[in-house]
C-alpha cells in the first residue's frame, strides 16, 4: 500500500507543453527547470500556476513548493536579470 504513492504520474503543462511527473510536491526552481533547463542563475523568473492542489492558485516564488493535481498548469516568465 505505502508504493502505490510511488507509483501515481502526474500530467502538469508548462507554458502549454505537457510534462509527466511521479512526483506531486513541485517547487519554484524544478518548475523553472522544466521550462528553463540552462538558464541563467541570475535570471528572474515567475511563477504562476492554476488547477493545483494547495493552493489552488496563485504565484510561486523562488524556495516555495506547491502540491499539484492532475493537469495542473504552470506560465513561467523570464522577467529579468538580477
Amino acid at each position: 500500500m505505502a508504493n502505490e504513492q510511488h507509483d501515481k504520474t502526474y500530467k502538469i503543462t508548462v507554458n502549454g507543453v505537457e510534462h509527466i511527473l511521479n512526483h506531486e510536491v513541485l517547487s519554484f526552481d524544478e518548475v523553472v527547470a522544466l521550462e528553463f533547463p540552462n538558464a541563467d542563475p541570475n535570471t528572474i523568473f515567475s511563477v504562476s500556476f492554476d488547477h493545483a492542489k494547495e493552493p489552488k492558485e496563485g504565484e510561486l516564488l523562488k524556495g516555495q513548493s506547491v502540491t499539484i493535481n492532475q493537469n495542473t498548469e504552470f506560465d513561467v516568465d523570464d522577467t529579468g536579470r538580477s
